[in-house]
């Protein structure tokens, strides 16, 4: 048997405690849906805790997507899925016990859900020869692995970048000011992603970089406005914060475009003050179902009754859909290995995708060569909406996903 090694920043059994080395627990959510065997149990990842980046509609997608896997898809060839969820709290410490976790629990893949802080705990597992998978990556660091450490199904952090100036400069903006949670990885974002794309694309963006808790949100408006942008947005706000600071800029009277990112849940909150802002998740979202094809129409379904059955039906959010999108194609893939499920099995049918259609997306292909500099993105395809008057989300593009120039993101 393969020998695998834990690493860990605990000094001492009690600093274990104190640092969170547990687990957020294993998953009762999904159930087993009749299906008999031993699980086949997934490590995942969730930024559900902590004061400056808690995501918990990521680990709700995750359990969603476990329900509609044991209860809808069969399973794994006949064997139920289980998942051990680690709760991220924004700190690598965290991470690193989470890594560690998964590790000992000998799982053969690990669900990264977008968790900003996972990049602490990439070197336990890759160490461990654990397979990271998800729908995107929260940092560069997994993106830039070497192919067969880690595979994300709707490409890399680029992506969003990319498509940022991209959509912004299909619509004739060229003056943008964003809202940005204050740390290290916004920052990055920005100066070595962002700004080479606009400068190529003839597009000015500037970030405004506020505490991820306790936003003035009229203040922050003020702030945007005064750079009289055509674009106004979001760059790395949560949910909430999304939609406070959209408020605060129309009740300042700002009546040009609204960008989102992959904010969804402000629609609800402002109606027809919403319309116009421009989306850019990774996947079709469930406002879009109206204008989406119908194999796409029923996808959103499940993810809508499956939310039901976990009781998160309120949580229908990008984020959400991300983690339940990401599990589904897992899903596909693991039902491909023949014989155990281990991480080098695993891998060798990550390895193997070619064109399979995705949940909610694109068709992928996980071959280390979408994209440059990026073996492990699957995918270099992108997707954006725009707002309606009722609501709904109307793809920018007729036909929905476009391909992104990854050429863009050279320095000018």
């Amino acid at each position: 048997m393969k020998m695998r090694t834990i690493f860990t920043t605990c000094v001492t059994a009690m600093a274990l405690a104190v640092a969170g080395c547990s687990s957020g627990g294993e998953s009762e959510s999904g159930g087993a849906g009749g299906l008999t065997g031993d699980p086949i149990v997934i490590g995942v990842q969730a930024p559900s805790k902590g004061t400056t980046a808690a995501y918990p509609q990521s680990e709700y997608g995750a359990q969603a997507a476990e329900w509609f896997i044991n209860n809808k898809m069969g399973g794994i060839n006949g064997r139920p899925v289980k998942l051990e969820i680690c709760q991220g709290d924004g700190s690598p410490e965290t991470s690193v016990n989470c890594a560690n976790q998964f590790v000992t629990s000998n799982v053969p893949v690990v669900f990264d859900a977008n968790d900003p802080s996972s990049s602490a705990g990439v070197p336990v597992l890759t160490g461990a020869g654990t397979p990271i998978v998800g729908e995107l990556s929260a940092t560069a660091i997994p993106d830039a692995l070497p192919w067969g450490q880690a595979f994300y199904f709707s490409g890399p952090l680029e992506t969003s970048a990319l498509g940022l100036v991209t959509v912004v400069q299909r619509l004739d903006k060229r003056v943008v000011t964003l809202a940005a949670s204050d740390n290290a990885g916004s920052h990055a974002f920005i100066d070595k992603l962002v700004q080479p794309a606009a400068k190529n694309l003839g597009v000015s963006v500037s970030a405004i970089y506020t505490p991820a808790n306790s936003v003035n949100f009229q203040v922050l408006a003020a702030t945007a406005l005064s750079g009289k942008p055509d674009v106004a947005g979001n760059l790395s706000l949560t949910e909430d914060g999304c939609t406070g600071f959209f408020q605060a800029l129309r009740q300042q009277g700002y009546s040009g475009t609204l960008y989102a990112g992959s904010c969804s849940q402000f629609i609800a909150a402002m109606k027809e003050q919403a319309a116009g802002a421009i989306l850019q998740p990774r996947l079709w979202l469930p406002a879009s179902r109206p204008h989406a094809p119908a194999a796409v129409q029923q996808q959103l379904d499940d993810f809508a009754s499956s939310m039901n059955e976990v009781n998160r039906e309120k949580e229908q959010s990008a984020r959400s859909l991300y983690s339940f999108a990401g599990m589904i194609n897992l899903a596909n893939v693991l039902k491909t290995v023949q014989g155990d499920h281990t991480p080098e099995s695993v891998t060798t049918a990550l390895k193997a995708v070619k064109d399979m259609p995705s949940f909610a997306g694109p068709a992928i292909t996980c071959d280390g060569r979408q994209w440059p500099g990026r073996p492990s993105a699957c995918s270099k395809k992108a997707i954006f909406f725009n707002v309606q008057p009722d609501g709904s989300l109307a793809p920018v593009n007729p036909d929905g996903f476009i391909e992104l120039d990854p050429k863009a993101l050279q320095s000018a």
